[in-house]
Protein backbone atom coordinates (compact mmCIF):
# COMPACT_ATOMS: atom_id res chain seq x y z
CA UNK A 1 0.00 0.00 0.00
CA UNK A 2 1.43 3.44 -0.20
CA UNK A 3 4.97 2.47 -0.33
CA UNK A 4 7.73 1.09 -2.06
CA UNK A 5 11.26 2.02 -2.60
CA UNK A 6 11.83 2.32 -6.72
CA UNK A 7 14.45 4.45 -8.05
CA UNK A 8 13.19 5.48 -11.78
CA UNK A 9 13.37 8.86 -13.52
CA UNK A 10 10.14 11.09 -14.65
CA UNK A 11 8.82 9.36 -17.39
CA UNK A 12 7.52 10.19 -20.63
CA UNK A 13 3.91 11.68 -21.35
CA UNK A 14 1.88 9.15 -22.77
CA UNK A 15 -1.57 10.24 -24.56
CA UNK A 16 -4.64 8.81 -22.64
CA UNK A 17 -7.24 6.28 -24.30
CA UNK A 18 -10.50 7.37 -24.62
CA UNK A 19 -12.44 6.53 -21.25
CA UNK A 20 -14.74 3.14 -21.26
CA UNK A 21 -17.62 3.59 -19.25
CA UNK A 22 -17.88 -0.08 -18.73
CA UNK A 23 -16.11 -2.75 -16.79
CA UNK A 24 -14.37 -2.12 -13.56
CA UNK A 25 -16.34 -0.40 -11.01
CA UNK A 26 -14.44 3.13 -10.13
CA UNK A 27 -13.54 3.74 -6.49
CA UNK A 28 -11.49 6.22 -4.74
CA UNK A 29 -10.17 6.02 -1.38
CA UNK A 30 -9.69 8.43 1.61
CA UNK A 31 -7.52 7.25 4.46
CA UNK A 32 -7.82 10.08 6.32
CA UNK A 33 -11.65 9.05 7.21
CA UNK A 34 -10.42 6.82 10.46
CA UNK A 35 -8.74 9.51 11.96
CA UNK A 36 -11.64 11.85 12.27
CA UNK A 37 -14.47 12.03 14.09
CA UNK A 38 -18.18 14.16 14.26
CA UNK A 39 -18.20 17.49 12.22
CA UNK A 40 -15.00 17.12 10.78
CA UNK A 41 -15.61 13.55 9.55
CA UNK A 42 -18.73 14.64 8.39
CA UNK A 43 -17.20 17.58 6.07
CA UNK A 44 -14.32 14.73 4.98
CA UNK A 45 -17.70 12.82 3.37
CA UNK A 46 -19.31 15.25 1.75
CA UNK A 47 -16.07 15.99 0.07
CA UNK A 48 -14.97 12.14 -1.03
CA UNK A 49 -18.75 12.37 -2.18
CA UNK A 50 -18.16 15.32 -3.99
CA UNK A 51 -15.96 13.67 -6.50
CA UNK A 52 -18.29 11.44 -8.11
CA UNK A 53 -17.17 8.34 -6.11
CA UNK A 54 -19.58 5.21 -5.90
CA UNK A 55 -17.70 3.09 -4.30
CA UNK A 56 -14.56 3.61 -1.69
CA UNK A 57 -12.27 1.58 0.40
CA UNK A 58 -12.02 2.03 4.13
CA UNK A 59 -9.42 0.99 6.61
CA UNK A 60 -10.14 -0.77 9.61
CA UNK A 61 -7.48 -0.34 11.99
CA UNK A 62 -7.12 -2.97 14.94
CA UNK A 63 -5.18 -1.57 17.32
CA UNK A 64 -7.92 1.52 17.49
CA UNK A 65 -11.01 -0.74 17.92
CA UNK A 66 -9.47 -2.79 20.53
CA UNK A 67 -6.84 -1.01 22.46
CA UNK A 68 -7.17 -3.77 25.00
CA UNK A 69 -8.39 -7.93 24.68
CA UNK A 70 -11.99 -8.41 24.04
CA UNK A 71 -13.56 -11.38 26.77
CA UNK A 72 -15.78 -12.34 23.29
CA UNK A 73 -13.75 -11.24 20.29
CA UNK A 74 -16.57 -12.12 17.90
CA UNK A 75 -19.27 -10.06 19.60
CA UNK A 76 -19.16 -6.51 18.34
CA UNK A 77 -20.80 -5.40 21.68
CA UNK A 78 -18.05 -6.55 23.78
CA UNK A 79 -16.95 -3.20 25.98
CA UNK A 80 -13.46 -3.46 24.58
CA UNK A 81 -14.42 -2.61 20.90
CA UNK A 82 -15.05 1.15 20.38
CA UNK A 83 -16.84 1.35 17.52
CA UNK A 84 -17.80 4.96 16.85
CA UNK A 85 -15.69 6.56 14.04
CA UNK A 86 -16.36 3.46 11.91
CA UNK A 87 -20.08 3.37 12.51
CA UNK A 88 -20.04 6.95 12.24
CA UNK A 89 -18.04 6.39 8.69
CA UNK A 90 -20.41 3.42 7.59
CA UNK A 91 -23.51 5.50 7.90
CA UNK A 92 -22.10 8.51 6.33
CA UNK A 93 -21.14 6.44 3.16
CA UNK A 94 -24.94 4.79 3.12
CA UNK A 95 -26.66 7.98 3.18
CA UNK A 96 -24.29 9.72 0.21
CA UNK A 97 -24.89 6.47 -1.79
CA UNK A 98 -21.40 5.32 -1.53
CA UNK A 99 -20.39 1.75 -1.31
CA UNK A 100 -17.78 0.14 0.80
CA UNK A 101 -14.84 -2.12 0.57
CA UNK A 102 -13.72 -2.98 4.01
CA UNK A 103 -10.28 -3.90 4.76
CA UNK A 104 -8.75 -4.72 8.29
CA UNK A 105 -4.79 -4.49 9.79
CA UNK A 106 -2.49 -2.77 12.72
CA UNK A 107 -2.00 -5.30 15.11
CA UNK A 108 -3.07 -4.36 18.72
CA UNK A 109 -0.01 -4.22 21.38
CA UNK A 110 -1.88 -6.94 23.41
CA UNK A 111 -1.97 -9.13 20.38
CA UNK A 112 1.88 -10.11 19.63
CA UNK A 113 4.97 -10.48 21.29
CA UNK A 114 6.64 -7.66 20.04
CA UNK A 115 3.83 -5.29 20.40
CA UNK A 116 4.33 -3.58 17.27
CA UNK A 117 1.19 -2.91 14.60
CA UNK A 118 3.00 -4.53 11.95
CA UNK A 119 3.50 -7.54 13.80
CA UNK A 120 1.67 -10.80 12.71
CA UNK A 121 -1.63 -11.52 14.16
CA UNK A 122 -1.66 -14.59 15.98
CA UNK A 123 -4.91 -16.04 13.21
CA UNK A 124 -7.41 -17.01 15.80
CA UNK A 125 -7.49 -13.37 17.32
CA UNK A 126 -7.10 -11.65 13.88
CA UNK A 127 -9.86 -14.09 12.67
CA UNK A 128 -11.98 -13.24 15.30
CA UNK A 129 -11.48 -9.55 14.98
CA UNK A 130 -13.10 -9.96 11.03
CA UNK A 131 -15.93 -12.20 12.35
CA UNK A 132 -16.90 -9.17 14.51
CA UNK A 133 -16.56 -6.58 11.86
CA UNK A 134 -18.92 -8.81 9.35
CA UNK A 135 -21.55 -9.00 11.90
CA UNK A 136 -21.60 -5.36 13.22
CA UNK A 137 -21.82 -4.37 9.26
CA UNK A 138 -23.95 -6.96 8.43
CA UNK A 139 -26.69 -4.64 7.64
CA UNK A 140 -28.70 -6.49 11.10
CA UNK A 141 -27.07 -5.14 13.68
CA UNK A 142 -29.23 -3.41 16.16
CA UNK A 143 -27.99 -0.34 17.87
CA UNK A 144 -30.23 2.84 19.33
CA UNK A 145 -29.92 4.49 16.00
CA UNK A 146 -31.13 1.68 14.15
CA UNK A 147 -29.57 -1.02 12.32
CA UNK A 148 -25.76 -0.53 11.10
CA UNK A 149 -25.49 -0.81 7.21
CA UNK A 150 -24.31 -3.94 5.52
CA UNK A 151 -20.64 -4.14 4.01
CA UNK A 152 -20.26 -7.22 2.10
CA UNK A 153 -16.69 -7.22 0.81
CA UNK A 154 -14.03 -7.62 3.29
CA UNK A 155 -10.55 -7.87 2.58
CA UNK A 156 -8.42 -9.95 5.25
CA UNK A 157 -5.36 -7.53 6.41
CA UNK A 158 -3.54 -5.30 3.65
CA UNK A 159 -0.40 -5.85 2.20
CA UNK A 160 0.75 -9.05 4.11
CA UNK A 161 3.99 -9.30 1.84
CA UNK A 162 5.52 -6.36 2.88
CA UNK A 163 7.46 -5.86 6.23
CA UNK A 164 5.67 -2.86 7.18
CA UNK A 165 2.44 -4.21 7.43
CA UNK A 166 3.13 -8.03 8.48
CA UNK A 167 6.88 -9.10 10.31
CA UNK A 168 8.37 -11.33 10.02
CA UNK A 169 8.86 -12.09 6.57
CA UNK A 170 11.18 -14.40 6.81
CA UNK A 171 12.92 -16.06 9.89
CA UNK A 172 16.43 -17.45 10.63
CA UNK A 173 16.60 -21.03 9.68
CA UNK A 174 19.09 -24.38 9.83
CA UNK A 175 22.58 -22.25 8.88
CA UNK A 176 21.84 -19.15 9.27
CA UNK A 177 19.21 -18.88 6.57
CA UNK A 178 16.09 -17.20 6.46
CA UNK A 179 13.01 -19.19 5.38
CA UNK A 180 9.99 -17.31 4.38
CA UNK A 181 6.76 -17.54 6.88
CA UNK A 182 4.93 -14.80 5.98
CA UNK A 183 2.58 -16.37 3.11
CA UNK A 184 1.89 -19.62 5.43
CA UNK A 185 0.98 -17.17 8.22
CA UNK A 186 -1.07 -15.41 6.29
CA UNK A 187 -2.79 -18.32 5.02
CA UNK A 188 -3.63 -19.43 8.36
CA UNK A 189 -5.50 -15.62 9.37
CA UNK A 190 -7.60 -16.13 5.65
CA UNK A 191 -8.42 -19.58 7.19
CA UNK A 192 -10.21 -18.32 10.56
CA UNK A 193 -11.43 -15.25 8.96
CA UNK A 194 -13.24 -16.54 6.15
CA UNK A 195 -14.66 -18.64 8.29
CA UNK A 196 -15.99 -15.98 10.77
CA UNK A 197 -16.82 -13.46 8.06
CA UNK A 198 -19.18 -16.12 6.58
CA UNK A 199 -20.17 -17.31 9.73
CA UNK A 200 -21.40 -13.99 10.40
CA UNK A 201 -22.91 -13.11 7.22
CA UNK A 202 -23.05 -15.95 4.59
CA UNK A 203 -23.19 -13.34 1.71
CA UNK A 204 -20.39 -11.76 2.38
CA UNK A 205 -17.38 -11.83 -0.23
CA UNK A 206 -14.18 -12.39 1.55
CA UNK A 207 -11.04 -10.68 -0.75
CA UNK A 208 -7.84 -12.36 -0.11
CA UNK A 209 -4.15 -11.13 -0.93
CA UNK A 210 -4.24 -7.86 -0.49
CA UNK A 211 -0.88 -7.88 -1.87
CA UNK A 212 1.54 -5.17 -2.10
CA UNK A 213 3.16 -4.01 -4.85
CA UNK A 214 6.35 -6.07 -4.34
CA UNK A 215 7.76 -9.17 -5.29
CA UNK A 216 7.22 -11.48 -8.28
CA UNK A 217 3.97 -14.04 -9.28
CA UNK A 218 6.41 -16.79 -8.58
CA UNK A 219 7.59 -18.36 -5.58
CA UNK A 220 11.81 -17.16 -5.46
CA UNK A 221 12.65 -20.57 -3.63
CA UNK A 222 13.16 -21.73 0.15
CA UNK A 223 15.27 -18.82 0.88
CA UNK A 224 15.42 -15.24 1.69
CA UNK A 225 18.22 -12.89 1.56
CA UNK A 226 17.61 -11.19 4.40
CA UNK A 227 14.55 -11.68 7.69
CA UNK A 228 12.47 -8.29 5.84
CA UNK A 229 12.52 -9.41 2.59
CA UNK A 230 8.87 -9.40 0.73
CA UNK A 231 7.09 -12.32 -0.16
CA UNK A 232 5.86 -12.92 -3.57
CA UNK A 233 2.17 -12.79 -4.44
CA UNK A 234 2.71 -16.34 -6.25
CA UNK A 235 4.01 -17.70 -2.55
CA UNK A 236 0.35 -16.30 -1.00
CA UNK A 237 -1.21 -18.20 -3.67
CA UNK A 238 0.07 -21.02 -3.41
CA UNK A 239 0.14 -21.17 0.64
CA UNK A 240 -3.97 -20.56 0.33
CA UNK A 241 -3.94 -23.26 -2.39
CA UNK A 242 -2.19 -26.08 0.00
CA UNK A 243 -4.32 -25.19 2.81
CA UNK A 244 -7.61 -25.51 0.75
CA UNK A 245 -8.83 -22.26 1.77
CA UNK A 246 -11.55 -20.15 -0.15
CA UNK A 247 -11.94 -16.91 -1.09
CA UNK A 248 -14.23 -14.96 -3.39
CA UNK A 249 -11.62 -12.34 -4.80
CA UNK A 250 -8.11 -11.21 -5.09
CA UNK A 251 -7.31 -8.42 -3.93
CA UNK A 252 -3.92 -6.35 -5.86
CA UNK A 253 -2.25 -3.20 -5.17
CA UNK A 254 -0.73 -1.86 -8.66
CA UNK A 255 1.77 0.94 -8.79
CA UNK A 256 3.43 1.01 -12.34
CA UNK A 257 6.84 2.37 -13.40
CA UNK A 258 5.68 3.94 -16.63
CA UNK A 259 2.76 4.56 -18.68
CA UNK A 260 -0.27 1.65 -17.46
CA UNK A 261 -0.49 0.44 -20.90
CA UNK A 262 3.39 -0.18 -21.33
CA UNK A 263 4.90 -1.17 -18.10
CA UNK A 264 6.00 -4.96 -17.59
CA UNK A 265 7.18 -5.90 -14.06
CA UNK A 266 5.24 -7.47 -11.69
CA UNK A 267 2.90 -6.11 -10.84
CA UNK A 268 1.59 -4.01 -13.43
CA UNK A 269 -1.41 -3.79 -15.62
CA UNK A 270 -0.40 -5.85 -18.40
CA UNK A 271 1.45 -8.30 -15.84
CA UNK A 272 -1.94 -9.15 -14.50
CA UNK A 273 -1.88 -11.96 -17.18
CA UNK A 274 1.32 -13.72 -15.18
CA UNK A 275 -0.86 -13.71 -11.55
CA UNK A 276 -4.55 -14.92 -13.10
CA UNK A 277 -3.67 -18.53 -14.33
CA UNK A 278 -2.10 -19.15 -11.01
CA UNK A 279 -5.59 -17.80 -9.67
CA UNK A 280 -7.71 -20.00 -11.33
CA UNK A 281 -5.99 -22.95 -9.55
CA UNK A 282 -7.87 -21.13 -6.74
CA UNK A 283 -10.95 -20.84 -8.09
CA UNK A 284 -11.53 -20.72 -12.56
CA UNK A 285 -12.44 -17.01 -13.29
CA UNK A 286 -11.56 -15.58 -10.00
CA UNK A 287 -12.18 -11.71 -10.22
CA UNK A 288 -9.22 -9.47 -9.06
CA UNK A 289 -10.06 -6.62 -6.96
CA UNK A 290 -7.09 -3.71 -7.59
CA UNK A 291 -7.70 -1.98 -4.16
CA UNK A 292 -4.74 -0.18 -4.80
CA UNK A 293 -3.15 2.10 -7.97
CA UNK A 294 -2.00 5.57 -8.27
CA UNK A 295 1.00 7.86 -9.10
CA UNK A 296 2.96 10.39 -7.05
CA UNK A 297 3.39 13.67 -8.31
CA UNK A 298 6.64 14.15 -5.94
CA UNK A 299 9.33 12.64 -4.62
CA UNK A 300 8.68 11.29 -1.13
CA UNK A 301 9.95 8.35 1.08
CA UNK A 302 7.97 5.46 -0.08
CA UNK A 303 8.19 6.45 -3.86
CA UNK A 304 10.99 7.89 -5.42
CA UNK A 305 9.77 7.33 -8.94
CA UNK A 306 7.06 10.30 -9.61
CA UNK A 307 5.02 12.33 -12.85
CA UNK A 308 3.86 15.38 -13.57
CA UNK A 309 0.77 16.40 -12.36
CA UNK A 310 -0.96 16.90 -16.03
CA UNK A 311 0.84 13.51 -16.78
CA UNK A 312 -0.68 11.62 -13.52
CA UNK A 313 -4.41 12.80 -14.81
CA UNK A 314 -3.72 11.66 -18.16
CA UNK A 315 -2.82 8.26 -16.76
CA UNK A 316 -5.61 8.11 -14.44
CA UNK A 317 -7.92 8.63 -17.12
CA UNK A 318 -5.49 5.70 -19.14
CA UNK A 319 -5.85 3.23 -15.74
CA UNK A 320 -9.36 3.12 -15.68
CA UNK A 321 -9.88 2.42 -18.99
CA UNK A 322 -7.73 -0.62 -18.88
CA UNK A 323 -9.31 -1.40 -15.77
CA UNK A 324 -12.53 -1.39 -17.90
CA UNK A 325 -11.54 -3.48 -20.82
CA UNK A 326 -9.55 -6.44 -18.43
CA UNK A 327 -12.93 -8.74 -17.94
CA UNK A 328 -11.15 -10.61 -14.66
CA UNK A 329 -11.05 -6.84 -12.87
CA UNK A 330 -13.89 -6.15 -10.91
CA UNK A 331 -13.09 -3.02 -9.59
CA UNK A 332 -10.38 -0.04 -9.51
CA UNK A 333 -9.67 1.82 -6.27
CA UNK A 334 -7.61 5.08 -6.82
CA UNK A 335 -5.09 5.88 -3.71
CA UNK A 336 -5.65 8.58 -2.56
CA UNK A 337 -7.74 11.39 -1.86
CA UNK A 338 -5.32 13.95 -0.63
CA UNK A 339 -1.55 14.51 -0.49
CA UNK A 340 0.47 13.90 2.60
CA UNK A 341 4.15 14.07 3.35
CA UNK A 342 4.84 10.49 2.96
CA UNK A 343 2.23 9.92 -0.07
CA UNK A 344 2.01 12.46 -3.00
CA UNK A 345 -0.79 10.13 -4.76
CA UNK A 346 -3.52 12.48 -4.11
CA UNK A 347 -6.23 14.15 -6.63
CA UNK A 348 -5.92 17.23 -3.92
CA UNK A 349 -2.27 18.74 -2.48
CA UNK A 350 -1.84 19.15 0.59
CA UNK A 351 -3.51 21.81 1.40
CA UNK A 352 -6.73 20.68 -0.80
CA UNK A 353 -6.26 22.61 -3.69
CA UNK A 354 -6.68 20.57 -6.76
CA UNK A 355 -4.59 18.66 -9.32
CA UNK A 356 -5.80 17.95 -13.13
CA UNK A 357 -6.44 14.37 -11.50
CA UNK A 358 -9.40 15.76 -9.35
CA UNK A 359 -11.25 16.76 -13.05
CA UNK A 360 -9.98 13.54 -14.46
CA UNK A 361 -11.14 10.84 -11.88
CA UNK A 362 -14.37 13.26 -11.47
CA UNK A 363 -15.14 12.80 -15.09
CA UNK A 364 -13.90 9.12 -14.67
CA UNK A 365 -16.31 8.79 -12.14
CA UNK A 366 -19.60 10.35 -13.30
CA UNK A 367 -19.50 8.48 -16.51
CA UNK A 368 -18.99 5.20 -14.94
CA UNK A 369 -21.68 2.54 -14.21
CA UNK A 370 -21.74 1.11 -10.84
CA UNK A 371 -23.58 -2.48 -10.71
CA UNK A 372 -26.30 -2.56 -7.58
CA UNK A 373 -24.46 -5.05 -5.55
CA UNK A 374 -21.73 -2.71 -5.10
CA UNK A 375 -24.02 0.65 -3.54
CA UNK A 376 -25.85 0.34 -0.27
Amino acid sequence: MRRLLLACGVALAALAAPWTASGSVVALQDDRLPNLRGAALTERLDLLASTGARVTRVDVLWSRVATRRPADATNPDDPAYDWATYDQIMRGLAQRGIGVILDFYSTPAWASASGLPNAAPRAAEAGAFAGAIARRYSGTWPTPAGPLPEVRRIEVWNEPNIEQFWSPQCRRGPRDRYVPVAARGYAALVDVAAREIRRANPDAIVVGGVAGPAGSTTDRGKICRTGAESVSAGAIVNALRANGIRIDAWSQHLYPIGAPDRAFFFPSWRSLDELTPLLDKLRPGMPVYVTETGYHTSYNRFHRYFVSESQQARWLTQTFDIAARNPRVAVTVWFNLQDNPSWTGGLLHADLTRKPAWDAFSQVARTSTVPQEWLP
